[in-house]
């Protein structure tokens, strides 16, 4: 390829008749990457005074850690306000204020922190620092169910059993605790066993009450696992030795296949219809 050297030419040429926009051009190049500096230095300044606060915070010098947070929270870091609104809620080197609890975790929130999603959720279900709306506590709920959050399903299933500004929908219920069991969840898996036990929002089963016990008895810890083991032994008195044989392998089965959550979740939910009205004896032992 022959180059006459029209190409340059003609750049030299715009350059000399243009002056001002090159040199604006270069200008605004220069800016952007300065600003692009500062940007990173700042990033960079405000991950370090994080992680020396949540140190703080680690090793009991709440009085530190707040004061480092503050400013940080201020100017909008995510993780220093829901650390701050936890600190408020507990009481934590501060007087409990569970309004100013509220205020951070609310703006952390909004970022899309799971964690304070979840807590703004049970602020709003329980009545603290802000009035009780069921509502609002569904909807943040949901905002950290769709990001994965195994214990924001089981809440929402406890809200359609019964709360303020939530119509009770067992049937609900017990498709976002089948979700939340899914994951492994314990409250979830003790929540379904209750459900079949009692017959709400699906046929009364024993065997399957009693399989969903034993899964959460498995899976629980601490208080939520001893009562799944209560939940079984009352239920288990009333079943006949191959009935209990037969719900300890629909568990086993349950945990081969259950990484399937679609397929599971649907060929749960087909299983019984809806009870209308049906309720286990056993009520107040299962609770």
């Amino acid at each position: 390829m022959v180059n006459d050297g029209r190409s340059a030419g003609n750049g030299n040429r715009m350059k000399k008749m243009c002056p001002g926009i090159f040199r604006q051009a270069g200008r605004r190049v220069g800016a952007l990457v300065l600003g692009c500096l500062i940007a990173l230095c700042n990033h960079t300044a405000t991950a370090d005074e994080l992680t020396d606060a949540l140190i703080r915070y680690a090793m009991h010098d709440y009085a530190r850690a707040i004061e480092m947070l503050t400013p940080l929270a201020e100017r909008g870091e995510a993780v220093a306000q829901v650390k701050l609104g936890l600190i408020y809620t507990r009481g934590e080197g501060v007087p409990r204020d569970d309004v100013a609890a509220f205020g951070w975790l609310s703006r952390a929130a909004e970022q899309g922190l799971t964690e304070a999603q979840f807590e703004l959720g049970v602020m709003h279900r329980d009545g603290v620092g802000t009035p009780v709306n069921g509502t609002l506590a569904v909807h943040w709920f949901e905002r950290a169910a769709e990001r994965g959050v195994p214990h924001a399903f089981n809440a929402i299933g406890e809200m359609y059993l019964g709360q303020q500004d939530v119509a009770q929908d067992y049937a609900a219920a017990l498709t976002w605790f089948l979700r939340g069991a899914q994951l492994d969840d314990a409250d979830s898996l003790y929540n379904v066993g209750v459900r079949y036990a009692l017959g709400q929002g699906v046929e009364q089963d024993e065997i399957e009450a009693y399989k969903w016990f034993d899964l959460a008895a498995d899976a629980g810890i601490g208080e939520i696992r001893s009562r799944a083991v209560r939940a079984r032994q009352a239920i288990g008195e009333g079943l006949m030795p191959l009935q209990v044989s037969k719900a300890k392998i629909g568990a086993r089965e349950w945990l081969r296949v259950h990484g399937s959550a679609s397929a599971s979740l649907e060929t749960l939910l087909r299983r019984n219809r809806p009870a209308r009205g049906t309720a286990l004896e056993r009520h107040e032992r299962i609770q």
